[in-house]
């Protein structure tokens, strides 16, 4: 018998970190000291209060049966609780609150409960590319939507084609951002939500790296009256407590949107472990005393960086958040091209910008989840190179 695989999975390309871990494989197996930029996978190991808590709650018996699938009552308190301090905003545990398995997990589903085939979605360009995964799952259409340097990479939405608006159900965005490390403000998001509400587009804003920002806090776009009406936002533990592995995030917002995810997550999956959902509650609960040194690490990794690749002729607009540089080479060249001659060259692998979109073409992402020494080391190899040798 011929296996058929469907027509939706063939549409995928390999992801793109996935591709990333295979090469850093391969180049290791020859030999190299090879030093990875390429993904953002925290390495500064989750607070020890973290830990004595998740091992606690890990013995008792109770957590070890199925956990309800919108996530234990405990951690959902904890989040609105910890989202009245943060923000100012008052969510229902019940139905404005639910947990994911990771918010990328929540991000891929999303499409599945708003859109049709036929329908469309925004997607920013350059971007994360899990945004696309549920679009084309759910049979919808995809319309990039340039995010450039020019305007600090802040959608204009004034040049979306009216013929893409009128047939738009989704919008998904991203701030701070990943991978360019720009930041949205309050201004941007009133913006937003009065576009979106005019042209009923269903905002889902990803703050995956909502805590991690390097001047004030940025909001969140549910600050915006009017704006629950319209949007969701997806949170994540991961880089926020480097918590990657744990598989934690939430989404808040429209409670009629935040319930469809649960109904459709009802019929997939059956929630986090308890145990782990309690040592974010505990996460949250201490977030003030945790988070802080957590953030100047990151602070203090791209300050240094930056000078670094400054040094080194690269061009860039400093980062606002988040924990990636989004920067051009000495030499206009493909993205690629860069990370091979990197990589060859320097023993240095790094995300070339060309996976992220078309608009990111020419950049490449450097990731900060690397401990101080490795950061400087691959400084030092980056400044050796002769970009006038690449291609030959």
């Amino acid at each position: 018998m011929k296996i058929e695989l469907s027509e939706k999975l063939k549409s995928f390309k390999p992801f793109l970190f996935e591709e990333l871990y295979r090469k850093e494989r391969a180049e290791k197996a020859k030999g190299k000291d090879i030093i990875s930029l390429a993904v953002g996978d925290p390495d500064i190991p989750t607070a020890r209060g973290i830990v004595n808590c998740a091992v606690s709650e890990v013995r008792k018996s109770l957590n070890h049966r199925y956990p309800n699938t919108k996530g234990n009552e405990n951690l959902r308190k904890e989040i609105s609780a910890w989202h009245k301090r943060r923000h100012g905003l008052t969510f229902h545990h019940s139905d404005e609150v639910s947990i994911l398995i990771g918010s990328k997990e929540g991000i891929a589903h999303l499409p599945f409960v708003v859109m049709n085939p036929g329908d469309y979605c925004l997607i920013p360009d350059p971007t994360y590319p899990t945004y696309r995964t549920g679009v084309v799952l759910s049979g919808g259409r995809m319309y990039d939507v340039p995010m450039e340097e020019k305007n600090a990479f802040l959608p204009d939405l004034g040049k979306i084609p009216r013929k893409i608006v009128d047939k738009t159900k989704l919008f998904f965005l991203n701030y701070p951002n990943n991978p360019t490390g720009a930041v949205a403000d309050i201004h941007f998001y009133k913006d937003l939500v009065k576009w979106a509400r005019k042209n009923s587009v269903i905002i889902a804003q990803d703050a995956a790296y909502c805590d991690i920002y390097f001047g004030k806090p940025g909001p969140s776009i549910l600050e915006v009256p009017g704006a629950r009406d319209i949007a969701v936002e997806f949170y994540s533990a991961s880089k926020t407590y480097c918590m990657a592995g744990w598989r934690i995030g939430w989404v808040v917002g429209n409670s009629k949107l935040v319930c469809a995810l649960n109904q459709l997550k009802e019929n997939i999956d059956s929630g986090p472990f308890n145990a782990m959902q309690n040592a974010v509650a505990y996460a949250l609960k201490n977030h003030e005393t945790i988070v802080p040194p957590i953030r100047e690490i990151f602070r203090k990794r791209a300050d240094d960086y930056c000078k670094g690749l400054a040094e080194a002729g690269w061009k860039f607009s400093r980062p606002g958040g988040g924990c990636f540089i989004w920067a051009r080479p000495p030499v206009k060249c493909a993205s690629l091209d860069a990370v091979y001659f990197m990589l060859e060259k320097a023993s240095v692998l790094t995300a070339p910008g060309s996976g992220f979109g078309k608009f990111g073409e020419g950049y490449i992402r450097f990731s900060l989840t690397e401990p101080d020494a490795k950061l400087k080391e691959t400084l030092r190899r980056i400044k050796t190179l002769d970009w006038g040798k690449l291609g030959k």
